[in-house]
């Protein structure tokens, strides 16, 4: 789920480390930048959907109806049963209100509903030319994901699993546009972190700790994300009757590469939904499931095909690589639903999305969502937790490995940290949020170089049509 994952700290730093030097140009103000709808613009002549951020935040929190916190489910020994069902039903019933049966690509997600605004974005996606959010849809780019992801044996992203075999020599890539929307809780939590100024509000506790304004998010809060694949039924049988949506991709220059910087217009579908709820049961205080699209069920419509995967509020720490194999116990914390479709789950069969990366989860990589003070650059395991493809992830039992697959809460040190990483601000699971932190501390650094012109640029532009 986020996880990741996706427009990430490891894409930051690698933009950080390339290429091009770019001239200063008269910048926008902050705020302009930080509640930009999307960082190109559309054609002449473009007559298709154009995203507006949904950046009125609420003043307080409203307080949200939430009727899966009233279903009794078991925290200690998670199974997959009739009452987790319902739970997640609940919770698919309130995030699919008022949106279309279909998600057609004139109408896309709604965010007003019932005549108020239902669904918020995050600020400062906009920024990043080499993956912030395009003009149709606002979705951003994440990780690319192999066609064997896709089918039985499978691996994630561009890591596949030993043993599988390219098709006709070649293991086409796909890109994942995507998109998060968070609730009124939760956003009257964005609000207060980000307000109008487009600074981030930040503020030490009584023992002098760097922490976010409006943390942590409160019960009731839900976070949906829609990602699609540039993937159609005829790489994946199983998207067949899926969504057909536009996004202002790369240009793809071969079955396995895509342009960095330049983007073109072009069909994407839905592969998988995220969603997580705030849940003061949970030792986590969330509750994550991913919903997959599985064109093989009998339903009428897209959400009538969109069919769990499983349910996860907790990294499993009890359960190799988090302890060695020889006193590794069943999974607890996690229980996964049965499938039709070929699925690679996460680390050891912990959660994880058809298009997120199988040496991780969902728990454990949004509880590495951390900052670094307003400004400055985050490093992977300098400064910000390490919590992608680090060594021996998932494969081997070790420290990293111990503190990535435990369980811990906000307002807590990522665990076993010491030094910068000890010191890094808390930002409650949203790794959204990290993405803000990251891009501010970007633009507040236009001597760094970039990959592709960020918002700042007058040279950031849609290429034509399709």
């Amino acid at each position: 789920m986020n996880h990741q994952h996706r427009l990430t700290m490891a894409c930051l730093c690698a933009a950080l480390l390339q290429g091009l030097s770019l001239p200063l140009h008269a910048q926008p103000t902050t705020a302009e930048l930080a509640f930009k709808s999307h960082v190109d613009q559309p054609p002449p002549g473009w007559t298709g959907p154009v995203f507006k951020l949904s950046d009125q935040y609420p003043a307080t929190s409203p307080g949200c109806p939430s009727p899966w916190l009233k279903r009794k489910v078991d925290f200690k020994n998670a199974r997959w049963d009739k009452a987790w069902e319902a739970y997640i039903q609940d919770i698919v019933d309130y995030v699919k209100e008022g949106q279309e049966v279909d998600l057609p690509n004139e109408t896309g997600w709604r965010t007003a509903v019932a005549g108020s605004t239902r669904w918020f974005h995050v600020p400062w996606m906009a920024f990043d030319g080499q993956r912030g959010r395009e003009f149709v849809h606002g979705l951003t780019n994440e990780l690319s994901t192999s066609e064997s992801v896709f089918r039985p044996g499978r691996g994630s992203g561009t890591h596949v699993l030993p043993g599988v075999k390219a098709v006709n020599g070649v293991d086409p890539l796909f890109e994942t546009w995507s998109i998060g929307f968070y609730n009124p809780c939760g956003g009257a939590s964005i609000g207060q972190q980000w307000p109008k100024s487009g600074d981030p509000d930040t503020y030490k506790d009584a023992k002098s700790r760097l922490l976010a304004r409006g943390m942590p998010f409160p019960e009731g809060t839900v976070v949906v994300k829609i990602l699609n694949t540039t993937a159609d039924e005829r790489d994946v049988p199983y998207l067949k009757g899926s969504t057909t949506w536009q996004a202002n991709g790369h240009v793809q220059e071969s079955p396995t590469k895509y342009s960095t910087c330049v983007r073109k217009v072009r069909d994407v579908h839905l592969v998988q939904m995220d969603l997580a709820v705030v849940d003061l049961r949970s030792p986590t205080r969330w509750v994550y499931t991913t919903l997959a699209y599985d064109g093989t069920l009998p339903g009428k419509t897209v959400w009538d095909r969109m069919k769990p995967i499983g349910v996860q509020f907790g990294s499993d720490g009890k359960t190799f690589p988090a302890v060695p194999e020889a006193k590794s116990r069943p999974l607890h914390e996690t229980a996964l639903s049965p499938m039709n479709i070929p699925e690679h789950y996460g680390c050891n069969k912990r959660l994880a999305g058809i298009v997120d990366q199988a040496d991780s989860s969902c728990v454990s990589c949004h509880m590495g969502a951390y900052a670094a003070a307003p400004g400055v650059v985050q490093v992977q395991g300098t400064n910000v937790p390490a919590i992608f493809n680090y060594p021996g992830i998932c494969t081997e039992f070790n420290k990293a490995n111990s503190q990535y697959f435990s369980d811990y809460s906000y307002p807590s040190a990522y665990p076993g940290s010491t030094g910068e990483v000890a010191a890094a601000i808390p930002l409650d699971s949203s790794l959204q949020l990290q993405v803000a932190f990251a891009q501010y501390a970007v633009y507040k650094n236009p001597q760094l170089p970039r990959t592709c012109p960020d918002a700042g640029s007058p040279s950031t532009s849609a290429s034509a049509p399709r």
